[in-house]
């Protein structure tokens, strides 16, 4: 199984590159930039890694249709990978925070939205767009011959927390990229992805599916503790309570839905101190939605990717947070290699 990494969205295009550059050096198969509200542009931030590497895949991660239209989401994503010689890709979804900033709303049927995105991206990466595209919800009414590309086709995901939109994704996008599903219920997702995989209208060549995943492993163990409860309100669907619920009991699972928003405030100042939440429950949420501890649980976190593996996963993409570059050099130093 390989393995990516997801940055913060925080991070220059130098910063990136650097890492990058690191990065492909370990044997990491890609590097995704986040696609958050008031940050550094995704696609641009890349430029400078696609001109200095080789062979590092790279992409943003993830980019919804409601909030760019799938011509211009098209049009970004050839055009990093005519600058990367055809190593781009991208994670296509709904969408979640950069929507709220932007107070847009989502369509009614948002299955049916981004499957038409995705068709419309697939089309302008393979030159089929030549006819335009006529959708229920989104359209093109030029026809759009994109004689300009030269590069291989890039690589299309679909995210998903959902088995409806993973059908969708199995069936419609080069690949499905699941959103922080616990090994717990991973089986369930997979057997979603294949059913759509089953039903589609062209081979599935070289299907991939890839799954978000926390990384919170540090020298110090108290300092992991603290960066992953501050980044727990994303985790789990916004800590959906069928997802709390597997590693909680009842009682306690009430206490973390009910007080969302103390741990949207951990977040937003950053301190990791969730009010009103004792940190045995944090903890537990933290242990079973992501990897968090210190060093000496490293094959702890390496026989959880390795169920990730048997279990279909051609990849993970672990999310970075402080100090990325520590954490980068464990993971190449330790989790790679274990993985191959």
């Amino acid at each position: 199984m390989d393995v990516d990494i997801i940055l913060e969205p925080d991070l220059t295009p130098t910063q990136i590159t650097e890492l990058g550059q690191v990065a492909e050096g370990y044997g990491i198969r890609a590097l995704w930039t986040s696609n958050y509200f008031a940050h550094w542009d995704p696609f641009i931030s890349l430029v400078p890694l696609a001109q200095s590497t080789e062979r590092l895949l790279m992409g943003p991660l993830a980019v919804s249709p409601f909030e760019m239209h799938p011509l211009k989401i098209a049009n970004g994503l050839l055009t990093l990978n005519e600058m990367s010689h055809g190593r781009a890709q991208i994670a296509i979804g709904a969408g979640e925070g950069n929507l709220d900033a932007m107070a847009l709303k989502k369509p009614d049927k948002i299955v049916l939205a981004v499957r038409e995105a995705l068709e419309i991206v697939f089309a302008a990466c393979h030159g089929q767009l030549k006819q335009g595209y006529k959708g229920d919800i989104f359209n093109v009414a030029y026809p759009c011959a994109y004689d300009w590309v030269t590069e291989s086709a890039p690589f299309i995901y679909m995210t998903a927390y959902r088995h409806q939109m993973m059908r969708m994704g199995g069936r419609v996008a080069d690949g499905v990229f699941i959103g922080c599903t616990p090994t717990e219920i991973i089986d369930p997702a997979m057997a979603n992805i294949r059913t759509g995989v089953s039903r589609r209208d062209r081979p599935a060549e070289n299907f991939r599916i890839n799954a978000f995943w926390g990384w919170h492993i540090k020298r110090d163990r108290d300092e992991a503790y603290r960066e992953s409860r501050r980044e727990l309100v994303w985790r789990g669907r916004k800590l959906d309570a069928e997802l709390v619920s597997l590693f909680v009991n009842q009682e306690d699972t009430a206490l973390v839905t009910s007080n969302f928003d103390k741990f949207v405030d951990a977040w937003f100042d950053r301190s990791g101190d969730i009010k009103g939440i004792p940190d045995r429950i944090s903890h537990a949420l933290c242990e079973g939605m992501t990897s968090t501890g210190g060093l000496e649980d490293l094959d702890r976190e390496i026989d959880r990717y390795k169920r990730y593996k048997e279990a279909g996963l051609t990849e993970i993409a672990l999310r970075l947070h402080d100090d990325p570059m520590d954490g980068l050099k464990i993971i190449g130093e330790h989790v790679v290699p274990a993985l191959k």
